[in-house]
């Protein structure tokens, strides 16, 4: 059976170049032009020079010095091409070349050439190599069988080495070929408005996608230099989307941009922090984290050395609720995801970090991470797992018990043979944007917005149409279902401006966010002292109690809860915070009795504990706390009802140690509504509880 698949396999590419021979660089076959013969073995030599140091770059794992050797390379060998281009040494390395560059495309159609041109004496590798190359043309059946060639030139020795990595190489690319058959339904477009003939790459966005920051190795680069690679340094970009069309990018200059490179690497799902990656002095990477203070971004500190170590940490993600971090590490060999949770948040102490789920994990390279603010969804790029063929981009969902699902390649056209390494995702999951270095693009790598379309319509068959059915063979009218809505993430994104009630200008206010079933806060976020913006983001299965605290001002509470599988959800709202003064009312949204009883439900904890600090915040203060009920019922009954839950609420916080003589309760039942009773939603914001300042 080998015999039969080589004598087929050479025969094929016999067939691409039926006449050529190989035809070495010796003067016997060029006696007409002996100086156009040094040329080109002057050519060779340098292109091998350029070719030993792209491979040392490679060992070195230093990435974009490689391509750049193996650019210079490429140059020098086309130039001998031109004076011989039936040399199967040459083409072998043009193939090379062009594999590890940004035309791998090209690389194929070299390597064929090779082989055919001097199939008996041609490297081994030469078919690993047309292997890799024909993935790039997305020929996947040509690609396993020169797999499986290659498998035919090894020695018993090197076939036990290589055979279960070669194995592997084959089940992918046979997985490749099932991705590629039976494409996802997302529509592809490249960014052209922001992509240069330059690497653009890494965009992140706000959860709202107020903005995007991305990173550019464009010419008006900070400094305006080049790296070793021939390239200029990598500077972070910044544009902002107006009336729902993204904006020219702005260079985003110091303190984040320096005359070195500078790449973001992950923004806060509220647009008020911000990762970067830096290489210091001895080429060690880190993780660095920015701050947004009033308008503009602090200077970027080094994370602490239990997320930084002597290896290199080069990516990060955010997490929802801010408490963690995920980042990528070489410290076990390979990059891994890691993860490491805050400590204390005021002297920014981090626990140790600890690698992710064992299913997340491979012997290959992960490259970059964005976690979701869904708070539950993590993507990631990978060249392990099923890729199709280098950095391909994972979902995984962590479970309640903790555990992360087997990660699932999120398909072609998201994933191509190519390199798609950055990803990040809208909050609502309809639009992501990837990097990618796949052929067609503006330059060497260029973001891409996915539009995700969701499932396909299917027809169903309507009434017959008897005007135009044969009597043997009736015609059915064919019509589309409804549509099929695309779906979305467990979600709620609320967002706003902090105001002062009075004077309506912005305030710099603490957020927190308490799970009222555990009664603790799992979450802390700031408005933006200039604008008084704000941003949270609150998965769903949590009944969220929500307090906005300023110095100066009453306290302000919100309640969102949130069933577990409830929609994606966007609520724009301002909040006015009112001074602590005589006629100062606030509603105790986080306060629960249930349906007509007057016991306070364990939920009401947080709040409550809020208003006790509020008490012995400003100890002269003293208020009535005031119940009220819909117009459902007898009026007697809820006055009563509504005066008992107030009641409740006063016995508490005396309990608490508040002075009785500072609180009043008063049950007013339907007597004040602050919405219609004629539906649901009002009914609901007429039942509730409040406290109003009295005394001062």
């Amino acid at each position: 059976m080998k015999k039969v698949l080589y004598i087929l396999f050479t025969t094929l590419l016999a067939t691409t170049c039926l006449n050529a021979q190989n035809i070495e660089f010796k003067s016997k076959n060029f006696k007409d032009n002996s100086e156009g013969l040094k040329q080109a073995l002057e050519s060779i030599k340098k292109g091998d020079g350029f070719l030993k140091q792209a491979e040392k770059a490679i060992e070195e794992k230093k990435e974009n010095l490689a391509i750049f050797y193996y650019e210079q390379a490429l140059t020098n060998y086309l130039d001998a091409q031109k004076f011989n281009p039936n040399n199967s040494e040459l083409n072998f390395n043009l193939g090379k070349c062009y594999l590890n560059t940004w035309e791998k495309s090209k690389a194929a159609a070299h390597l064929e050439k090779a082989i055919s041109l001097d199939e008996e004496n041609i490297d081994a590798d030469a078919y690993y190599l047309l292997a890799q190359s024909y993935k790039y043309l997305n020929e996947y059946d040509k690609a396993v069988e020169s797999y499986k060639e290659y498998q035919l030139t090894l020695s018993k020795k090197q076939l036990q080495n290589t055979k279960r990595a070669l194995k592997n190489e084959i089940l992918d690319t046979q997985n490749a070929k099932k991705l590629f058959e039976k494409p996802v339904r997302v529509f592809v477009s490249n960014m052209e408005d922001i992509n240069t003939p330059y690497s653009d790459y890494s965009a992140s966005i706000t959860a709202d996608e107020e903005f995007m920051i991305f990173n550019s190795r464009r010419p008006d680069a900070t400094g305006g230099k080049k790296d070793v690679d021939g390239k200029y340094f990598s500077d972070v970009y910044i544009m902002y989307k107006k009336d729902g069309k993204w904006q020219k990018p702005v260079n985003m200059g110091p303190p984040l941009n320096t005359d070195g490179h500078d790449e973001a690497v992950a923004l806060s799902p509220d647009g008020q922090q911000m990762y970067l990656h830096k290489v210091d002095a001895g080429n060690n990477s880190n993780i660095y984290e920015s701050k947004l203070v009033r308008d503009k971004w602090g200077d970027p500190i080094v994370m602490p050395t239990t997320i930084n170590t002597t290896f290199n940490e080069t990516q990060a993600s955010f997490s929802h609720d801010g408490i963690k971090i995920y980042f990528i590490s070489d410290q076990m060999g390979n990059p891994d995801i890691f993860f490491s949770g805050i400590m204390d948040r005021k002297r920014n102490q981090w626990g140790k970090g600890q690698r992710i789920g064992y299913d997340l994990y491979t012997p290959l390279d992960e490259g970059a991470i964005y976690y979701h603010p869904d708070g539950k969804t993590m993507y990631f790029s990978s060249k392990g797992h099923n890729s199709m063929g280098g950095y391909d981009i994972f979902k995984t969902v962590q479970g309640k018990d903790g555990i992360w699902s087997k990660p699932e390649n999120m398909g072609y056209p998201i994933n191509t043979p190519y390199d798609e390494k950055y990803f990040t995702i809208t909050a609502n999951g309809k639009y992501a944007y990837v990097t990618s270095n796949r052929e067609g693009g503006e330059g060497e790598w260029d973001i891409y917005r996915m539009r995700f379309l969701g499932p396909e319509k299917p027809n169903m068959v309507d009434n017959e149409d008897q005007l135009l059915a044969s009597i043997a063979q009736p015609i059915r009218e064919i019509k589309p279902e409804p549509p099929v809505e695309v779906i979305t993430m467990n979600l709620t994104i609320l967002k706003g401006r902090i105001l002062d009630d009075f004077t309506k200008k912005p305030v710099l206010a603490d957020i927190e966010i308490y799970d009222n079933v555990k009664n603790q806060m799992v979450a802390l976020f700031h408005s933006n002292e200039l604008t008084g913006k704000f941003l949270v983001s609150l998965p769903s299965g949590v009944n969220y109690g929500i307090a906005v605290k300023a110095e100066g001002y009453l306290f302000h509470s919100e309640n969102f809860d949130l069933p577990e599988l409830s929609d994606y959800q966007l609520i724009e709202k301002d909040i006015y915070l009112k001074n602590i003064a005589i006629g100062s009312k606030v509603i105790l949204k986080n306060i629960f009795f249930d349906s007509g009883q007057s016991k306070l439900r364990p939920e009401s904890t947080s709040e409550l504990t809020r208003l006790i600090e509020l008490l012995n915040y400003a100890p002269n203060l003293c208020v009535e706390i005031s119940g009220h009920t819909d117009n459902v019922g007898g009026e007697a009954y809820n006055i009563k009802l509504s005066e008992d839950r107030a009641n409740a609420v006063v016995n508490y916080l005396v309990q608490k140690g508040i002075s009785k003589a500072r609180l009043t309760a008063k049950g007013y039942g339907p007597k004040k509504p602050i919405a219609s009773n004629d539906n649901a939603e009002g009914r609901q914001q007429n039942r509730r509880t409040e406290f109003e300042i009295v005394k001062n």
